[in-house]
């Protein structure tokens, strides 16, 4: 078991792009058991922006090993959120440094870094929390408990996706970006967009996939990698997923983030609705419920599983699980396009 913390969490971002915005109303609305009090970026203005919000000065570094020594026992933890190709180097330092993590997704780029950090956090006794913040969605939560409780009994198909188009314009934000990168990206739009409804279709199948067939396009991005994908998976279980993502088009009309379907009936929805339709049934029952800042229980939990030493919902093997499967997929892309 990893070491527990005592008190309040004491994190250091590294890496205060845009994408910390939410992770910083996480850490403002948690205070009293998690809080930021460093940061890390080659951006000055990027550090200043994410200090202006939180509404405190904090100590600044530009290199991560440098805040590592530095900062030694005045940190417990540390939130990744450093372009891809970053994130496997970053989760190495930190657990070597004795730091439980928190790693935005991907948690790395290949499976050998994936196999050298479940490595290095066994070996360190941290805790490793992979960032897949939209398991805290309503209506996923909500059906995970209820495919578990058997409401639709042995799963047969399930589909899960995420789709918007994003317009080829000055405020584009993949020119010229390290996303526009293969080598720095780790791939296209499934490693990126795609890999949430990839770790949302491992968490609902609950099993382990045997058969993963990928068609990957692109069609409008201004990057090396795939713009759009369209996966199919076996599972051991028996069950055919189904995973559709892009930055190409929007959501197919009248189709929904999940879908799942098992021998008794079938659940779909999206955000905050949920339906339920059982066997027989001609109309679905519909659930609304209230919204939830998925960063802001990630970070939640994040503490909570610091707090208590439990394992954090998922960790080293899910990340690598839904990295594998990414990696699968995008085999023969390169004859593809």
């Amino acid at each position: 078991m990893a070491k527990r913390v005592n008190g309040v969490v004491r994190v250091a971002l590294i890496g205060t792009g845009g994408i910390t915005h939410p992770h910083a109303r996480g850490f403002l609305h948690h205070k009293d058991k998690i809080q930021c009090v460093a940061l890390c970026d080659i951006r000055e203005e990027a550090m200043e922006a994410r200090a202006k919000q939180l509404g405190t000065d904090l100590p600044r570094y530009k290199d991560w090993k440098k805040l590592l020594k530095e900062m030694g026992d005045e940190i417990d933890a540390v939130d990744i959120c450093l372009p891809h190709y970053l994130h496997g180097p970053a989760i190495l330092d930190a657990a070597a440094a004795g730091k439980h993590i928190l790693c935005e997704k991907p948690m790395c780029i290949s499976l050998k870094e994936a196999d050298a950090i479940e490595r290095a956090v066994k070996k360190a006794g941290v805790t490793y929390m992979s960032g897949h913040n939209q398991l805290f969605m309503p209506v996923v939560r909500e059906a995970k408990k209820m495919i578990d409780e058997g409401a639709i009994g042995e799963i047969r198909w399930l589909r899960s996706q995420d789709c918007f188009r994003v317009e080829l314009n000055d405020k584009n934000p993949f020119r010229n970006s390290w996303r526009a990168k293969l080598k720095t990206q780790g791939g296209g739009e499934l490693i990126d967009t795609g890999y949430h409804p990839s770790y949302r279709l491992l968490y609902l199948a609950n099993s382990k996939p045997t058969m993963i067939r990928g068609n990957l396009a692109r069609f409008m991005q201004p990057i090396e990698g795939d713009d759009t994908a369209s996966v199919q998976v076996r599972f051991a279980n028996g069950a055919l997923g189904e995973i559709l993502t892009s930055w190409a088009f929007d959501n197919p009309h009248g189709s929904h983030q999940i879908h799942v379907i098992g021998e008794k009936g079938q659940i779909f929805g999206s955000e905050n609705t949920l339906y339920y339709l059982p066997t027989g049934f001609s109309e679905p029952s519909k659930r609304t419920f209230e919204p939830v800042e998925t960063f802001t229980a990630e970070i939640g939990h994040f503490a909570d599983a610091l707090r208590n030493g439990t394992r954090p919902i998922h960790s080293v093997e899910e990340g690598r699980a839904v990295l594998e499967l990414i990696l699968e997929a995008a085999k023969g892309w390169d004859k593809q396009k």
